[in-house]
């Protein structure tokens, strides 16, 4: 895996990788505790995970990752969007 600048990881995250690859993750990433971050997959710039998600999937810059349905929120002016 490659993990950028000022990222914050918690306990109990699992980061691993595949036959295909690893993840890489970009820089000002917060991942909270019992978050998997699995495969060939690119996590953006200020992206925060959050506790428990499971991620399989790319995630754009500036948004946010919510624990049980694995959604994605895209943060826009200080709202965030779906």
């Amino acid at each position: 895996a490659s993990i950028g600048k000022n990222c914050v990881i918690f306990q109990q995250v699992t980061i691993g990788g595949t036959h295909q690859g690893a993840p890489v993750i970009g820089d000002n990433v917060t991942i909270y505790a019992g978050a998997v971050l699995i495969g060939k997959i690119k996590i953006g710039n200020n992206v925060v995970i959050g506790a428990n998600s499971t991620v399989y999937f790319n995630v754009p810059d500036n948004s946010m990752v919510l624990p049980g349905s694995s959604r994605v929120m895209k943060w826009k002016q200080n709202l965030f969007t779906r």
